[in-house]
């Protein structure tokens, strides 16, 4: 595949951060866009920035966790639309907090968006795909967090890594239909999960900050999510297998095949309990301080960011 003029595109998550900023980049290939979120109103904003550059693209409000409503939705896109020839699965969630106090219906929404949502498009979309004997190309969005663990965030890690294998395995699955699927693993991107992230234990105000210093580090640290989607485009016109990106990405891919038991070792250095108890004795005014800071940085950002 070398270009994406007046090819359809489905991308879903494509409310914000990755999944926005892929969009844009096919329109600006000249492709018909379909942007999927589960909250129409931002599907609308994305549209309105493609459509203000001259691009081409439809919003839809869709769960992807919902299997009926994501069935319904592919027939709706070939209907309108015929077979696309490119899916971003890029719709995830993420939690915090220890593993023993998340609940079984924590459990069950993260599958549900991170490993049901890929499922759902694979199955409904693929089919498409592989019937229309034209090919296409299933990008599946996972992270670094499928191949190496995070303190405080083994249900996400546990749905990417299902996520990952599961990618790995359809490319098999898909092998001789024309059909390739890729899995774009990022590392620590400015895409806002972290904002509407949720909390789970006991000492909620720890995990919370936690979760606000990862969404400070996302935008002091962090790649923008336009990097991602120009690798996502990239990849989209080739088919590699596993991308890791951006180069911390790849590095760390690489580390975990090298040396797994070196992963797992820097894993427990930062082991839940270390983390915890350290939030507890870490100069309380100054950690108060840090909140207050994060709060003022979020209310400047303001809701359209």
């Amino acid at each position: 595949m070398t270009g994406f003029e007046h090819e359809v595109v489905v991308v879903t998550g494509a409310g914000g951060g990755i999944g926005r900023a892929t969009a844009q980049r096919f329109a600006r290939r000249g492709a018909v866009v379909v942007v999927a979120d589960i909250d129409k109103e931002r599907a609308d904003q994305t549209v309105e920035t493609i459509s203000e550059c001259g691009g081409d693209a439809t919003p839809y409000a869709v769960d992807v966790a919902d299997g009926t409503a994501m069935e319904s939705f592919a027939e709706d896109v070939r209907a309108e639309f015929g077979t696309p020839r490119v899916l971003v699965n890029n719709a995830g969630f993420t939690t915090a907090g220890p593993f023993l106090e998340h609940s079984l219906e924590d459990w069950e929404r993260l599958l549900g968006v991170n490993v049901w949502g890929l499922v759902h498009g694979s199955t409904y979309f693929g089919r498409q795909m592989v019937e229309s004997r034209r090919g296409g190309r299933i990008i599946n969005v996972t992270s670094v967090a499928a191949f190496a663990p995070i303190p405080l965030s083994t249900p996400y890690c546990t749905t990417k890594a299902a996520a990952q294998m599961l990618t790995e395995g359809l490319r098999l699955e898909f092998a001789g239909t024309g059909v390739g699927v890729t899995a774009i693993c990022p590392a620590l991107v400015d895409t806002g999960i972290y904002d509407e992230g949720e909390v789970d234990g006991a000492d909620e105000a720890a995990v919370a900050r936690t979760l606000s210093i990862s969404s400070l580090a996302q935008r002091f640290v962090a790649h923008s999510p336009d990097s991602i989607a120009r690798t996502i485009v990239r990849v989209a016109a080739r088919n590699p297998a596993v991308v890791p990106t951006p180069i911390e990405a790849r590095a760390l891919y690489l580390a975990t095949r090298v040396s797994p038991g070196g992963a797992r070792l820097a894993a427990r250095v930062f082991q839940n309990d270390s983390i915890t108890g350290l939030r507890g004795r870490v100069l309380p005014r100054v950690l108060e301080r840090v909140d207050a800071y994060l709060e003022k940085k979020l209310e400047q950002r303001g809701p359209s960011d």
